[in-house]
């Protein structure tokens, strides 16, 4: 599929959402597969996917495919509340530990831009400061030289700024990495062995950070603080 153009991915987009109408959610989930082979990713159709698993009783994949929408777009309103809703319907109730000031900040600063996004702007900074560098010595008035010095000296700024948070984004991307349950009930356990013991249970759509990794064993984290390890394979990593 990866020769797919543009056109011919809406064409595939378009009849997953008449298949959807149509009831017919196991075929169009393959259709919107189809696109994503393709290259093609967007918020709308990972949101289409959770929605058709939804009506599958696949509550696992529908949080999972919630999840990847937010990735793309965290601000929407209508993945927000389908999420919401389908995770009211799971096993588990996970509440997350009341969070600081400063760890909203930290996980905000961390999810602010892409990477990328940070390093095109620490780009555009650096240009406009070797730019107000260059005016200050081309200009001669002392209002426009003024002006120069405060403009490379804000840019110069914003260049560390930009730079900061772009390693912060990265070390925030490498640091949480998150996993959905796929396994209808799993024993999370002590440690890395089955001959661990078994701490508490869990079961499919639960949401996990993954931590490090032995083998085929996984150590996880939950929202709520509780840690132990898993087997791998019973996981879908974000």
């Amino acid at each position: 599929m990866k020769g797919l153009s543009q056109g011919q991915a809406d064409n595939w987009f378009d009849q997953g959402n008449q298949l959807y109408k149509n009831q017919q959610y196991k075929e169009a989930i393959m259709r919107w597969e189809a696109v994503l082979e393709s290259g093609v990713h967007s918020g709308e159709i990972y949101f289409n996917m959770a929605n058709a698993y939804y009506y599958l009783n696949d509550l696992a994949s529908s949080i999972y495919y919630y999840e990847k929408a937010l990735e793309l777009a965290p601000k929407d309103p209508d993945i927000q509340a389908n999420r919401a809703y389908v995770q009211n319907a799971l096993i588990d109730v996970v509440r997350a530990q009341p969070k600081t000031l400063f760890q909203k900040w930290d996980e905000a600063s961390g999810q602010l831009l892409t990477a990328d996004a940070w390093a095109w702007l620490s780009i555009l900074f650096m240009a406009l400061f070797v730019f107000a560098v260059l005016s200050f010595r081309w200009v001669e008035s002392p209002g426009a030289k003024r002006l120069s010095f405060v403009t490379a000296l804000l840019s110069l700024m914003l260049f560390g700024g930009s730079v900061f948070l772009g390693q912060k984004t990265q070390s925030y991307s490498k640091n949480y990495r998150w996993a959905i349950v796929f396994q209808q009930e799993m024993s999370v356990r002590s440690g890395p062995r089955l001959s661990d013991d078994a701490l508490f249970e869990l079961h499919a759509g639960t949401k996990l950070r993954l931590l490090q990794t032995q083998d085929q064993w996984q150590e996880v984290e939950l929202t709520d603080g509780r840690r132990g390890w898993v087997l791998a394979q019973d996981l879908k990593a974000l």
